[in-house]
């Protein structure tokens, strides 16, 4: 019998790694990653919560997959400037970022 996961940062949550200089805005929830290339979750074997966002560092915008554990929310209030997030969000007035209701293409 499998448990319930909840994720605990929603779609359009801006985060942080909480090790590295990255921030992001989620898009996606993987509730069964289990850390290998497509392969399911071995038997007793918990599955890990893996974000898909689109990420941002000094450098360059990316899209990134990471564990829940290694994020954070991200307070700061200043805005992401990933290419991606227009197509899929519409900016809220609180500086958040809400799923837009029609995909732009």
């Amino acid at each position: 019998m499998s448990k319930t996961r909840f994720a605990r940062y929603n779609i359009g949550q801006v985060i942080r790694h909480r090790l590295y200089e990255m921030r992001g805005v989620i898009f996606d929830v993987d509730t069964s990653f289990a850390g290998t290339d497509g392969e399911p979750v071995p038997d007793g074997m918990a599955p890990r919560l893996v974000y898909r966002l689109f990420a941002e560092d000094d450098e360059i915008p990316y899209v990134a997959c990471i564990a829940e554990n290694d994020l954070e929310p991200d307070d700061s209030g200043e805005p992401i400037s990933h290419p991606g997030i227009w197509a899929l969000f519409d900016v809220r007035e609180a500086g958040g970022y809400r799923r837009r209701r029609q995909l732009m293409n």
